[in-house]
């Protein structure tokens, strides 16, 4: 399977935003309904003005009181109309905004389930948290406060000068002087807010990371006394985040100030030109500098809060950057099909036949090889037991074999009815619903017995009596039954349950599929002799009738192996049943002897569940 491409990352917000408007095009509807409102309070709140610049230079010299109660009524009517518009605006935005995140979020989660292991070998679960919620969140910010009342802002700005211009051009232009110094502010500090906001976005990933880290093994902290040290290095990450966010609020202040300072000078600058025409009964009358002087507070009110809305959306970009920096990431390749045909299972009919030849593989690129030149066959219905020390191959070869790494060199060709599968020209989810793996360490989910079993499957959640008749095949019926039964709660990772009675529930999962080829990978080193005895029971039902890869199991399965497949350094040092390498006497023997005892005293030397040679 090879790699997908990935995509280039934008670089500037507004190429960011565009790319987001994706998210938002199934809810366009409400945006627009909303944007369309923008035009109108825009102009309502331009009519304001220009009403009353109509009382100051009319109605009053006139002495005109019904004028001047029509100019009210007006007025009041506008500002009710201008309200009501805003508050539609507000709902439809926020409708539509919501529904986005709402998809963004789904997206994200979805595309992180489908991230293959070696995305997970390099980055830290608490990042991958970080961007999954706080990094949307400021999306949600950024819809609610950001881009869509920045849009708001720029059309009354917009309808305000032309207003301005209606009245009077040349004092307009006056009052425009202060464009480019308001373009090169905003240009500059844009840019460092952005640059500030990414580092805040990468010091609370890290902090966030740290913490999940540190409440996952927070056993080992209390244990080994390191609560101090721990709490040292939470406040040195939570100093990094500190000083970007002072950093970006000393940036966020002086802009406001500035800002407030030239709105102010704006005016003054505006009076200062219009004093002798007013004085002097010209065009400009005392309602038309009114109104003016309403306009540029109008207008400078949404420039001055522009600073903390452009802060919101460099928020933004700075997340959008992160996120989809996680959403071109490319996932495991899934299955396609068109409207209305049925998915085609490439493996229908696999009794388990595989052919291996040459099999080589490294988890990186620059990495050394961790199989190298591997070769053997397994008939349908064999059972294969795979053994070796530590760093030999052997969970490697599981992880192979099931699709969690993909990048092999070699074959391994699935035989089915239709001719042999190559195992990379079939999709991890198709693959996974013919071959299941169970592993020494067992996750469970802080659900009922039934939900571990079913995991969420409707077509064996939904069937009771499959999930017991699971639980009865692998010896587990009589302790769930003494626990609660299939509604007992196991709690976090299986806290209200034994590793034995843990690993019972595992066997069970795949007793409820009825795999075609089963893999298990020292699926019993933490088992307690007694547990071991159900597991064994289990396991001999299990085997029944399918192909079984058993990875460093215990000797009193390996010895039922039809065949042994022993790893040295990645390669195979001996293969053949139990009786015949025993009589060679040669690496096998060697480990038997050292290692691999018949009452499960231990498993190979110093064998753990992950390969020292992995990630």
């Amino acid at each position: 399977m090879s790699a997908q491409p990935r995509v280039p990352k934008p670089t500037s917000s507004w190429s960011l935003l565009r790319r987001f408007w994706g998210f938002a095009h199934p809810h366009r509807r409400w945006i627009w309904f909303g944007l369309t409102m923008i035009p109108l309070v825009a102009g309502l709140s331009t009519l304001r003005p220009l009403l009353l610049k109509e009382a100051i230079d009319t109605a009053i010299p006139q002495s005109d009181p019904l004028g001047l109660r029509v100019l009210g009524l007006i007025f009041m009517v506008a500002v009710v109309a201008e309200f009501l518009c805003s508050a539609v605006q507000v709902y439809a935005l926020q409708r539509g905004g919501s529904s986005t995140i709402s998809d963004v979020r789904r997206t994200v989660f979805s595309h992180v389930l489908r991230l293959p292991a070696r995305f997970y070998d390099n980055n830290a679960i608490g990042g991958l948290l970080s961007r999954t919620t706080s990094d949307v969140e400021a999306l949600s910010e950024t819809l609610a406060f950001g881009v869509f009342t920045i849009l708001t802002d720029v059309v009354m700005i917009v309808s305000i000068v032309v207003a301005m211009f209606v009245l009077d051009a040349k004092l307009t232009l006056v009052t425009l002087t202060v464009t480019p110094v308001l373009y090169v502010l905003v240009r500059y500090f844009g840019a460092a807010l952005r640059r500030l906001q990414l580092e805040m976005r990468k010091a609370q990933a890290a902090q966030t990371g740290f913490l999940a880290e540190q409440l996952s093994g927070v056993t080992v902290v209390q244990l080994f006394g390191r609560e101090p040290a721990a709490l040292r290095e939470y406040e040195r990450l939570g100093q990094r985040n500190l000083d970007a966010t002072k950093h970006a609020n000393i940036l966020d202040a002086l802009l406001f100030a500035v800002m407030d300072g030239i709105s102010a000078f704006t005016i003054a600058l505006m009076i200062y030109f219009a004093a002798p025409s007013v004085t002097s009964g010209g065009a400009i009358t005392l309602g038309l500098l009114f109104a003016f002087v309403d306009y540029l507070q109008r207008v400078f009110g949404p420039i001055k809060e522009f600073s903390g809305k452009l802060a919101t959306i460099q928020r933004a970009s700075a997340s959008l950057e992160r996120i989809y920096g996680l959403l071109d990431e490319p996932g495991e390749p899934a299955g396609t099909k068109a409207a209305g045909e049925a998915v085609i299972d490439p493996l229908h009919g696999w009794r388990g036949g595989i052919r291996i030849r040459d099999l080589k593989f490294r988890y990186k690129d620059d990495g050394p090889e961790v199989l190298r030149g591997i070769s053997f066959d397994v008939a349908p219905g064999e059972v294969i037991a795979v053994v070796g020390r530590t760093g030999s191959g052997k969970s490697s070869l599981g992880r192979v074999l099931t699709s969690f790494y993909d990048g092999y060199r070699g074959s391994i060709a699935l035989a089915t009815p239709t001719g042999e599968v190559e195992l990379s020209s079939v999709v991890p989810e198709q693959l996974r619903r013919h071959v299941l793996m169970v592993q020494q360490d067992v996750f469970l989910f802080d659900e009922n017995v039934a939900f571990n079993v079913s995991l969420g499957d409707p077509a064996i959640a939904g069937d009771r009596s499959r999930i017991e008749r699971a639980l009865a095949v692998v010896q587990a019926d009589q302790v769930i039954a003494e626990r609660g039964g299939l509604e007992f709660m196991v709690g976090e990772r299986g806290a209200n349950l034994s590793s034995g009675e843990a690993q019972l529930l595992a066997f069970a999962r795949v007793a409820a599929r009825e795999p075609t080829l089963l893999i298990l990978d020292e699926a019993t080193a933490s088992v307690d002799s007694l547990t071991e005895q159900k597991v064994q029971r289990a396991i001999e039902t299990l085997l029944h009738g399918r192909s079984v890869i058993v990875i460093a199991h215990r000797l009193s399965t390996i010895r039922r192996a039809d065949r042994i497949v022993v790893l040295r350094q990645g390669e195979i040092a001996e293969i053949g049943p139990h009786d015949e390498l025993m009589a060679k006497g040669g690496v096998y023997a060697e480990m038997v002897a050292m290692g691999l005892e018949e009452d499960g005293a231990g498993v190979n030397a110093g064998a753990t569940s992950v390969e020292a040679a992995g990630p």
